[in-house]
């Protein structure tokens, strides 16, 4: 019987070749530098259609936590209470007009956390993103409440 002896072909080059490139792109995937530092942020949110009153449960020096996820978001600073605006059509000229809603308020909260800053994102305690615009579902001490961020001061 005659033994064959195996030949290195291209097409045996190019499947090599892909296996190096796999192996290094996982391990540049899986050893990247990690977070840069941490700093304090401020950042604003908006909480929206709560009833009058609502603001009367928020205190300064709350813990404020995500209420999806249970992530920590930070500690209150500040609050300011604003009535609660809502665009209505207007049906007899067509326009849009702004109308405050009765008997609801929308509290503005100022939360600091000491973030970390990975270059794309800020991360409270490593896992909550703070990026202006986002939507925030938060719950305190006894109250809760959905909006955006509004600001965010680096």
């Amino acid at each position: 019987m005659e033994k064959r002896r195996h030949r290195i072909n291209l097409f045996d080059i190019i499947i090599f070749a892909v296996i190096i490139i796999a192996a290094v792109i996982g391990y540049r995937y899986l050893n990247r530098e990690k977070v840069v530092g941490t700093s304090k942020l401020r950042y604003t949110i908006e909480l929206r259609d709560n009833p009058d009153g609502f603001s009367n449960n928020i205190h300064i020096g709350d813990d404020i936590t995500d209420n999806v996820k249970n992530y920590y978001m930070g500690k209150v600073v500040d609050v300011k209470v604003e009535p609660c605006k809502k665009l209505i059509a207007d049906t007899v000229d067509g326009a849009v007009k702004e109308s405050e809603c009765e008997g609801k308020e929308t509290d503005i909260l100022t939360l600091e956390a000491d973030v970390t800053d990975d270059g794309a994102n800020y991360r409270v305690n490593g896992y909550y993103t703070v990026k202006a615009g986002l939507e925030v579902a938060a719950k305190g001490n006894g109250y809760a409440g959905r909006g955006y961020i509004l600001t965010v001061d680096r």
